[in-house]
């Protein structure tokens, strides 16, 4: 079995014999959240000034199990022209200032996992963690995608630290809203995709109770989940203080808020929490086994305060 690194020498050698005349082929290594690394392949056409990102690291596994190189590149290719358009694409009427303020949102990073990254980008920093800018971008050409705002675009957009935060502020509960649901209708919500729980061998319906994730005290002990409608990126909203605040006033409670990944955040009024170590020896362990690792927001428990409307770390 070949090494990884052979591998991106065949893989590129392969492509670079398939593509037409005239197109370039480079493998890149590509930084994602919290400084993971990951390798691209980019084909680019003569004139083109953008290119998608086909990522090598899972099409490595794929040889490992048995896939040839020469079929790994057809797929390689095959991605490619589905995600490029026929003719030349508008980048500059695409990322125009007066195409993007209407589409910029927030996400939000662990700050100590990617300070290289905010050295290069804007955002706004949130106890250990960081709020960061992006453009969601809908083309009929290219179809729908998301960019990084990074500071050579608030260069060339003339647009300011707290332009770029009144935009996303605006625009992320609008484009993306924020959504609120209990433990329980997360749980439905889940059941009605992935059907009812199995049965177990004896033939009886497996409730989920030695399940440690089986939250059956819902009722008693509120857990809500904090996302948005889809699902993706949905945490940002714990650094809304008025979905906290409104939250804490239904529950006449300070909050917990237990970042669960960067997709959405758990809350439990304090009245019904463990001890904020406790709480945070579960996030832990939830991080380290359930995770992954670029989908990691924070190991930190955060207190919400109804009284002062302020937002901390608790352990």
């Amino acid at each position: 079995m070949i090494t990884y690194s052979e591998f991106l020498n065949r893989i590129k050698e392969e492509v670079s014999d398939l593509v037409e005349d005239g197109y370039t082929v480079q493998i890149v290594p590509v930084r994602r959240n919290n400084a993971v690394m990951l390798d691209s392949m980019m084909i680019t056409r003569p004139g083109d000034r953008i290119c998608p990102n086909i990522y090598l690291n899972t099409l490595y596994e794929w040889h490992r199990e048995g896939m040839s190189i020469r079929r790994i590149a057809d797929r390689i290719l095959m991605q490619y022209r589905q995600a490029v358009p026929d003719g030349a694409l508008d980048v500059e009427g695409l990322l125009s200032r007066d195409t993007v303020c209407g589409n910029i949102v927030y996400r939000v990073v662990n700050r100590f996992r990617n300070r290289d990254l905010l050295d290069e980008v804007p955002h706004r920093d949130l106890l250990d963690l960081s709020l960061v800018f992006y453009i969601l971008v809908k083309n009929a050409v290219i179809g729908d995608g998301a960019v990084m705002v990074r500071r050579e675009h608030q260069k060339l957009w003339g647009m300011s630290d707290e332009e770029l935060d009144h935009a996303a502020r605006t625009n992320t509960p609008v484009l993306l809203p924020p959504q609120l649901m209990s433990m329980e209708e997360m749980l439905g919500e889940l059941g009605a995709i992935h059907g009812p729980f199995p049965e177990a061998e004896n033939g009886e319906e497996d409730s989920g109770q030695d399940n440690p994730e089986n939250m059956e005290d819902c009722h008693d002990s509120p857990i809500y989940v904090l996302t948005n409608t889809d699902r993706q990126f949905g945490a940002c909203y714990m650094a809304r203080k008025d979905i906290l605040g409104s939250l804490a006033a239904k529950e006449a409670d300070n909050l917990y808020i237990l970042p669960s990944s960067v997709h959405e955040c758990m809350i439990i009024p304090v009245r019904f929490g463990q001890d904020p170590e406790d709480l945070g020896a579960m996030v832990r362990e939830i991080n380290r086994t359930q995770v992954e690792a670029e989908e990691y927001l924070s190991d930190s428990v955060y207190y919400y305060d109804r009284q002062t409307d302020r937002l901390e770390i608790a352990a």
